[in-house]
């Protein structure tokens, strides 16, 4: 049998940590080469393979008790892991300058692996945005109440608001998206874990949006942070897979976490969001770069009422996203994310039918933009909130939020973006 070669370190965490040999590289770099050929058999592999099997034994009894009780880092059932789910897991480690991550099967598992992990649960209380994916709105309000816990939720963007809740309720966990689903919101995320922290209450940080190219959490001291990494960071719409990385005096948790609920990556998903991972800077760039344009364009556009995206002076937290994304970018201007929002024109008001029936003209007209309820793609998708990512909400709950019948949040791929532009002008002049 081939010989596999581990640190000599006795934790478990050890081979899901961040790849030392690309730490002080560029991200470009990173994406390329962390988690791969970290471990030596008879020969090297230029890619990570597909690990099948279900479960791994050893050349003796001792050296399985070995891995069975942590005493050794490796493998044992699949469900704990495999060798393809490391791989991803040290390049995301890398990414995000964390010490350790799990890989889990979507991003909804993440969120809640990373809740229950920081001590979501009986008794104790979640305080998360208001503003945040739909799911985890729904999740935070109608999961952890039956497991004894409460949640509140509130806009984060009031930071003195924020800061007098937390000081009076002394929440055990806050969550929340630095640039919010849907609205794009941008949360003073330095402010909010500094506050948090100073009253006892861990940090959990959705980066799906703003992805390690703009922030990374664990430099301004988040405790956890979590990801879709169906979204950005693989990047192409063909896998379903989500990820926490945390500290490794919170991995044990974690990972008996994973293994308790079940909700293990399987090895041919790492593969893909590993494969994916590899033009993630590229992309990014890219789709940074055509967003800014597409949101200049529609801000401009006779037919659009409002446009929300970070990297406009007219977005309402634009100082903040250019402080807190501008740390990342060095020498080049700041970036602001792929992701936008905007309300055609006469699409918002209330609920009624008048105002879905609008939206859907729009959705049918498009002939290049995607109608699809996901993000991050290499193609432009788009879907309007009040009848998608946000359904369970109903309309006094939307309206709070801001999220009106003419809603639509896009992600913009990396396409021409004349091409977009052009496709968004004939869709909103068809609509009226």
């Amino acid at each position: 049998m081939a010989e596999w070669v581990y640190t000599d370190k006795p934790m478990h965490s050890e081979n899901r940590r961040a790849d030392a040999r690309y730490a002080d590289k560029d991200m470009a770099t990173q994406c390329l080469h962390a988690g791969e050929r970290w471990e030596k058999q008879s020969f090297w592999t230029s890619s990570t393979p597909i690990y099948h099997s279900t479960t791994y034994f050893y050349d003796s009894a001792q050296e399985l008790d070995d891995r069975v009780y942590y005493r050794k880092p490796g493998y044992v059932y699949s469900r704990g892991g495999s060798p393809t789910n490391t791989a991803l897991e040290r390049a995301l480690s890398t990414l995000e300058g964390a010490e350790v991550t799990h890989v889990c099967s979507s991003g909804m598992a993440a969120s809640h692996l990373a809740l229950l992990t920081a001590g979501a649960g009986k008794d104790k209380l979640i305080l998360c945005s208001s503003d945040v994916y739909g799911s985890v709105y729904t999740m935070v309000e109608n999961i952890f109440p039956h497991l004894g816990g409460r949640s509140i939720l509130m806009d984060f963007t009031d930071l003195d608001k924020l800061e007098d809740t937390i000081r009076r309720e002394k929440p055990a966990v806050v969550y929340f998206e630095v640039v919010t689903n849907p609205m794009t919101k941008v949360i003073d995320a330095p402010a909010v874990i500094e506050v948090a922290h100073r009253h006892g209450a861990v940090v959990i940080v959705d980066n799906t949006f703003t992805t390690p190219y703009l922030l990374k959490p664990f430099e301004i001291g988040a405790d956890f942070v979590s990801h879709s990494v169906s979204k950005f960071l693989s990047g192409h719409g063909d896998v379903l897979a989500g990820s926490v990385s945390c500290y490794r005096k919170d991995f044990d948790k974690l990972h008996d976490m994973l293994i308790q609920v079940g909700c293990t990556l399987g090895p041919n998903e790492a593969w893909l969001a590993l494969r994916g991972l590899k033009t993630f800077s590229l992309r990014m760039e890219r789709q940074c770069a055509n967003a800014t344009e597409v949101a200049r364009f529609l801000e401009n556009h006779p037919l659009v009422e409002r446009v929300r995206y970070p990297g406009l002076p007219s977005h309402p937290q634009h100082e903040t996203a250019r402080r807190i994304f501008g740390a990342r970018s060095g020498d080049r201007p700041p970036r602001y994310g792929a992701m936008l929002n905007f309300d055609i024109a006469g699409g918002d008001g209330k609920a009624s039918p008048g105002g879905k029936d609008r939206a859907f003209r729009f959705l049918d007209a498009l002939r290049l933009i995607l109608p699809a309820t996901t993000l991050g793609d290499v193609y432009s998708l788009i879907v309007n909130p009040a009848r998608t990512t946000h359904r369970w909400l109903d309309e006094e709950a939307l309206a709070a939020i801001g999220i009106s019948p003419g809603t639509f949040r896009m992600s913009v791929g990396i396409e021409n973006v004349e091409d977009l532009k052009e496709d968004l002008d004939q869709a909103l002049k068809a609509c009226q």
